[in-house]
């Protein structure tokens, strides 16, 4: 650790003598997180979506890293946050979200020390803006987290719409509270977003950032500008591609108690990572024009996978395929825990490179920190593991990853409850209810459709003991039972 911080050190001289620094401070860089929501891994053109079209953020990959294996903290929205902010294995607290409440209302405890506290305690401006889910109430906000600049954060996991007022739901009732601002008539979220983000680096642009812009957006409702959903549907007929609406598509296959899409045909999803992407063009341009783009570092994943799957009792409306990756939100299967990650650091990482080194969203936490050349806080502990050697183009063996998620939504996404863990090639799934295990090797199998539990005997023998082994270790708890009802439930 210490060399790769005597490296970081240099970098950071270095940055500071590019920008013609007239003292001996080393310039700390400001830093961009850029979390879309419900974004899967093959919802990119660069990862060969002949649909989506995703320009800006393919100008990410060729100008930064791309991180091929990439795995979220947990298949769902609430746990994979939790795990992102706090840097712990959602599995070793209770998975938050599905855990029991009774101590505080907020899944991120107050007393849980987040890395946007250790950058702030550093010297860095903390913003966040969008989608937080991780409070109940005004006593776990960003702003109560160390992100002093919070903005259109709450509880809620989803606008009721994407139009302003987007308290208010275009069709049907509203679920959540999402928080009343001021808006005009038409706005729509993923831009206003947008133009928040760029309102803050003008604002911070004097002293180094750290800001969080979390996208609503690509999460439900599924809704976009018309005008550019209008553009998809041509190009669907274009493509020779039956335009399909997430309902009642043909290419539905159905699969255990779930069906899933295979097929990426969906206009207005595609119109909504337009102007995610859009956005974080915009966001880019603000940078070089205000001189701050070869000192920003920039990171874009996802929560989890994307919304491909779904009960065969309903008919939610499905977003996305994530094929080659099975299944997708909510299942520990690849589609569900497989995210894009790009890491722009001008200076640092290779443009156009691409590491095949995995990693988890807990890792994010002392990566973060690193980069910014603070330090974790002694007596705060988290498992994740910084992945900053890989940035510099070292080889890095990141170790086994480890899924817990106790309570299956079979009414909903399909899933069922399940723990997983990745060594190396191999992944081992163990199915809670029905007492069923399954492994694959994901160098050659990367769709998991071979089970090789059986062929594979001795491999799985001790993948299953090294999944008990790390349960005990963490002291993870287990739910014998499911979410009722159509998509019921306190996480999303």
């Amino acid at each position: 650790m210490r060399t790769t911080r005597n490296i970081i050190s240099a970098i950071l001289l270095a940055s500071t003598c590019l920008a013609g620094a007239q003292d001996d401070k080393v310039k700390k860089p400001n830093l961009l997180f850029i979390l879309v929501d419900d974004f899967g891994a093959m919802d990119v053109g660069y990862a060969g979506s002949k649909l989506y079209a995703t320009p800006n953020i393919d100008s990410l990959a060729k100008d930064g890293m791309n991180f091929k294996n990439a795995y979220s903290a947990h298949p769902r929205c609430l746990p994979s946050r939790y795990g992102i902010f706090s840097g712990r294995i959602p599995g070793r607290d209770g998975v938050p979200g599905f855990q029991d409440q009774s101590t505080s209302k907020n899944a991120l405890i107050p007393s849980r020390v987040t890395w946007g506290e250790v950058l702030k305690d550093a010297g860095y401006s903390t913003g966040y803006i969008g989608k937080w889910h991780l409070c109940k109430d005004e006593t776990g906000t960003p702003d109560k987290q160390g992100f002093t600049d919070s903005r259109i954060a709450g509880h809620a996991g989803a606008p009721a719409s994407y139009f302003y007022p987007y308290d208010e739901a275009r069709q049907g009732k509203s679920k959540e509270l999402f928080p009343k601002i001021e808006g005009k008539p038409g706005e729509y979220l993923t831009d206003r977003l947008t133009d928040e983000a760029i309102d803050f680096i003008e604002k911070n642009k004097a002293k180094p950032f750290a800001l969080v812009l979390a996208h609503y957006a690509v999460h439900t409702p599924i809704e976009a500008k018309p005008e550019m959903t209008d553009k998809y549907k041509n190009k669907l007929k274009d493509m020779g591609v039956l335009i399909g609406d997430g309902k009642k598509d043909a290419d539905f296959k159905t699969v255990g108690h779930g069906a899933f899409k295979t097929v990426q045909n969906h206009p207005v999803y595609a119109a909504m990572i337009e102007s995610v992407d859009k956005g974080i063009g915009e966001i880019r341009g603000k940078l070089k024009e205000l001189g701050l783009d070869e000192n920003t570092i920039i990171v874009l994943s996802s929560d989890h996978g994307g919304l491909s799957t779904r009960s065969i009792e309903n008919n939610r409306e499905v977003a996305t395929s994530n094929l080659p990756y099975r299944n997708g939100k909510g299942w520990l299967y690849e589609g569900g825990t497989r995210v894009p990650m790009l890491v722009v650091w001008p200076g640092v990482v290779k443009p156009g490179s691409v590491t095949t080194t995995q990693t988890i969203g807990i890792d994010h936490y002392p990566s973060f920190v690193e980069m910014c050349g603070a330090k974790v806080p002694d007596g705060v502990e988290i498992d994740g593991k910084s992945y900053v050697d890989v940035l510099l183009g070292k080889q890095v063996d990141r170790g086994p990853i480890y899924w817990h998620s106790p309570l299956g939504r079979p009414h909903s996404t399909g899933d069922h409850a399940a723990s997983s863990l990745i060594d190396g090639d191999w992944k081992i799934l163990q199915f809670h209810v029905t007492g069923k295990w399954e492994l694959y090797n994901l160098k050659t199998d990367p769709g998991e459709l071979k089970d090789l539990s059986t062929a594979e005997s001795e491999t799985f023998e001790r993948m299953k003991k090294q999944l008990l082994a790390t349960q005990d270790n963490l002291g993870v708890k287990f739910r014998f039972g499911e979410y009722k009802g159509k998509g019921k439930g306190k996480n999303k």
